[in-house]
């Protein structure tokens, strides 16, 4: 293992006050020799038990005469967008504050002479380390890179209202046509991709209709339209997505699908593109996975303590069939991911089969779904249990044999983890056993399932409380607590758009199957039976938990409404 300078420093200044002996370091360094230093030389200091957190960023400040910095104080002053994300990531560093010329950044290593040069090109200021104990720096990263975005930095190459014929007006895009001042279709088709990724839009639909060719992208759940084109661009600008995504450009009688791989700055996008023939033309929808989603935890992702804490007492299951279940865009395949990030390690085989992988996760073996090959889900999973498993997760149960065989798999020693298309929680139990599942099989291989919408999150820079309409207390069931409980909503600001949310959170139920629900399955009881028994056990459904986030001033009574049942 070849240590820099400033590293063999730290080392010197350890074995001269007695911090450490030559025998701990060469023992260290047999272990990142063997094991590779991931992370930067504090995080394996502290991951291989050498110090901790505390200890090293207090041997650091003295060994390199640097103060401490306490750093998540200071979050909201530091600036954004100032280093590229890709810096700080390789360099462990994190920008706080400017003062006239010089930027003070907090470090974890020793403060490396090179990097401090190569910043100091990069920014053109002074730079000014400090020292920051390694959790409270990963705590603050997190804070910032919430509000960091490289993508801000590229630039628009077209004006997209300049040619939407609603705003233009039909003629004027005639006249731009005939001058030749129109763009050729490849650069309008990238900044449209460029739009939606900068904007952070989930989906891009491009639909024709008789008159025009629509653009409405998709932002927290909601469609928005973005511009009209000409309806004389049509085709080509369908040939071009579908070009880029490895489509028959010739076939347009039949749906297809594709796929598309864009990288910008540091970030990587994959999009998966479908064509649909309608009496308009073809229509293209185009989803946007962002890979950087494949990093969420648990934590992240809005559970309530007792949500969370039945999740993960539920993923330590040696064996069992857990089920994910929501509509199509409701988060279920980033949950599952942070599923798996949550509980995989060293001594666990886990092996996932999607149609298609959608984000590639380290150690764990992904199988992608070819029905052309016989590789069908059915098939894929028979063959990944010959693999010695201990988890196997089904991008999804959609037939009898997938979930007959993913039963099985969870009755002889695998936790199988998967998801299913029903309503709610509970509804996964009729619609398995609807599929074929032997009831008899389902009761002791079930042991729990989580339901889950998303709602869009209240703009924090615009929150404001109000008293919501009279129907739609009523319809929430919350007819007695106007005078008792606040309620907020967002009343719209240049951050949000003017829309009043910003980003989404997730609501969940979670059902979970003790010995009196698995006899109700064994029975075939009815769902409202099995729904009597589980609410007994303390389950609570999407409405409960929404409506404790509309309590918590995360979310309107209006989105909850809009994505769980009327209770009147």
């Amino acid at each position: 293992m070849i240590f820099v300078k400033e590293d063999l420093q730290f080392r010197d200044y350890c074995l001269k006050n007695n911090l450490l002996t030559e025998e701990q370091w060469q023992q260290f360094t047999d272990l990142v020799t063997n094991h590779g230093m991931t992370g930067g030389l504090a995080r394996s200091l502290v991951n291989f038990d050498i110090f901790t957190p505390a200890l090293l960023a207090k041997h650091l400040s003295d060994a390199f005469n640097l103060p401490v910095m306490k750093l998540y104080a200071e979050t909201s002053s530091a600036p954004k967008e100032l280093i590229p994300d890709s810096f700080i990531k390789e360099h462990n560093v994190i920008p706080m504050f400017i003062l006239g010329n010089e930027l003070t950044i907090a470090v974890i290593d020793p403060p490396y002479i090179k990097m401090i040069d190569e910043l100091a090109k990069l920014t053109k200021m002074k730079i000014i380390p400090v020292v920051a104990e390694i959790t409270d720096f990963e705590e603050t990263l997190k804070i910032q890179r919430a509000g960091f975005d490289e993508l801000k930095r590229i630039a628009s190459t077209l004006d997209l209202e300049k040619f939407d014929i609603v705003r233009t007006g039909e003629e004027n895009i005639k006249r731009l046509e005939e001058l030749g001042e129109f763009p050729p279709l490849i650069n309008l088709v990238d900044e449209i991709f460029l739009r939606a990724i900068k904007h952070g839009a989930s989906d891009i639909h491009i639909e024709p209709f008789e008159n025009e060719i629509k653009l409405r992208f998709r932002f927290d759940g909601v469609l928005q339209r973005i511009a009209s084109f000409p309806k004389s661009i049509s085709e080509g600008l369908v040939a071009v997505v579908k070009n880029k995504s490895g489509m028959d450009i010739f076939e347009k009688r039949k749906p297809q699908d594709g796929r598309i791989q864009l990288l910008y700055e540091t970030r990587s996008f994959d999009m998966r593109v479908n064509s649909l023939p309608t009496v308009g033309g073809e229509k293209i929808v185009i989803r946007i996975l962002n890979k950087s989603s494949i990093n969420v935890s648990l934590e992240q992702l809005g559970f309530s303590p007792q949500n969370l804490a039945l999740l993960r007492h539920l993923l330590k299951q040696p064996n069992g069939l857990f089920l994910v279940t929501g509509p199509t865009g409701s988060g279920k395949s980033t949950t599952l991911y942070a599923a798996l990030n949550e509980i995989k390690s060293v001594e666990r085989n886990i092996i996932t089969v999607e149609n298609p992988v959608e984000y590639l996760v380290d150690s764990i073996n992904q199988v992608n779904v070819d029905p052309e090959r016989d590789l069908t889900f059915a098939n894929s999973l028979r063959a990944i249990l010959r693999q010695d498993p201990n988890v196997v997760m089904v991008g999804e149960i959609r037939d009898s044999e997938t979930g007959v065989i993913a039963t099985e798999a969870a009755l002889t020693g695998h936790l199988v983890v998967s998801t299913i298309h029903t309503n709610d929680a509970i509804g996964a139990v009729p619609r398995l056993i609807n599929m074929g599942v032997p009831s008899y099989w389902l009761a002791p291989a079930l042991i729990g399932v989580l339901a889950q919408r998303l709602v869009r999150r209240i703009c924090d820079d615009c929150k404001d409380s109000y008293k919501p309409s009279d129907s739609i207390l009523y319809q929430s069931g919350l007819s007695g607590l106007t005078d008792k409980v606040r309620f907020f909503r967002g009343t719209g600001c240049k951050k949000c758009n003017y829309k009043g949310y910003r980003g989404r959170i997730a609501i969940h139920e979670i059902f979970s199957v003790d010995e009196t629900i698995q006899n109700l399955i064994y029975e075939n009881a009815t769902t409202s039976k099995i729904r009597e028994a589980a609410e007994k056990n303390g389950f609570r459904d999407l409405r409960f938990d929404g409506l404790k986030k509309v309590v918590a001033g995360l979310t309107t009574l209006e989105e909850v409404q809009r994505v769980t049942r009327s209770v009147a």
